[in-house]
């Protein structure tokens, strides 16, 4: 019998072998973020234990630029990014699909200077630091644009989100655009605001970008992200204050001056997602062309692109709380 039963095993190897090797392994959605507070909901998501972490892994990277780099490679499936970056990228030829919103920036975008510039005007001739690949190239031309001042009528300097401050500190430039949590550390050092993102409504929007060629594949995992994200805002909700706390500890600030950051970004609900995905054209197609013309005028983009596959609003209308 011992020996039956040890054949019968031994039979039983090849099958379960070829039955494990044929089974291939789940795919893992890489998603890059970096700091930024209208971000910050899908790391309280992954902290919180929202996202299956066997489905969705969150990059966490010093800028959008890097982002972007590595999604063009495909070494992200996804990434948080701004509405104008991804079309962008898109522009460059990675086809990208929009499945969330974010936020709107009212403010929490900035140009700032040192003291002795007093006005937009002031920044002809002297050195403004932008990170050209990213949203400050929109807000930069946005700014230029309300005094009539040309690329060539500043020094513009590349410089990146991670190394803004110390630009600033070394006096490497007089004027960076920038965002929170950037914004309050040079607000400390003697900077201040020029121009903001509340004086050009609705410009400036963070979405979640998803490579195109990953969406049917991946389409789970997807789901997991956005409806994630979706508890983690039902928990800032309803646990305000323990959020705040949680969050302010990876942008290094504080409770107190991360409710203030948030006065200056508006982040839709899910149900106003819902409603900002709906129609045909839906808003946020309205949106994505507004934002589209402004960057052709301005020589953002190199050619012209089609916009008919731009959202999918499958995502945010399955969720159910």
């Amino acid at each position: 019998m011992k020996h039956f039963a040890y054949a019968k095993f031994l039979a039983f190897i090849p099958l379960f072998l070829l039955t494990t090797c044929t089974i291939e392994p789940p795919e893992l959605l890489k998603v890059g973020v970096n700091q930024w507070p209208g971000y910050e909901p899908i790391v309280l998501a992954r902290d919180l234990g929202y996202l299956p972490q066997k489905q969705v892994k969150l990059v966490e990277l010093p800028s959008n630029t890097e982002s972007i780099a590595l999604l063009r490679t495909g070494r992200l499936d996804a990434a948080a990014l701004t509405l104008d970056e991804a079309l962008n990228v898109i522009n460059l030829g990675t086809e990208l699909t929009i499945v969330l919103v974010f936020d709107f920036s009212n403010g929490a975008d900035v140009l700032m200077a040192k003291p002795s510039l007093k006005s937009l005007a002031d920044m002809r001739h002297h050195r403004v630091g932008v990170e050209t690949t990213g949203v400050g190239a929109l807000l930069f031309h946005a700014a230029l644009s309300q005094v009539k001042l040309e690329d060539d009528d500043v020094q513009v300097v590349y410089v990146p989100a991670d190394e803004q401050e110390a630009a600033y500190m070394r006096g490497q430039v007089d004027a960076v655009v920038t965002f929170e949590p950037i914004k309050s550390r040079l607000k400390q050092h003697g900077a201040h605001v020029l121009f903001d993102s509340s004086e050009v409504p609705d410009l400036i929007v963070d979405v979640l970008a998803v490579r195109t060629d990953q969406l049917e594949k991946q389409r789970e995992n997807i789901f997991q992200l956005v409806q994630g994200y979706a508890k983690a805002r039902s928990y800032m909700t309803q646990y305000t204050k323990k959020s705040m706390q949680m969050m302010a500890v990876r942008l290094q600030t504080t409770s107190h001056d991360l409710k203030q950051i948030y006065q200056g970004l508006i982040l839709p609900s899910l149900s106003e997602n819902v409603a900002y995905f709906s129609g045909s054209p839906s808003k946020f197609e309205r949106h994505t062309h507004k934002i589209y013309d402004f960057m052709k005028h301005q020589g953002m983009l190199q050619r012209e692109m089609s916009l008919s596959h731009i959202q999918d609003e499958s995502f945010v209308m399955r969720v159910n709380l």
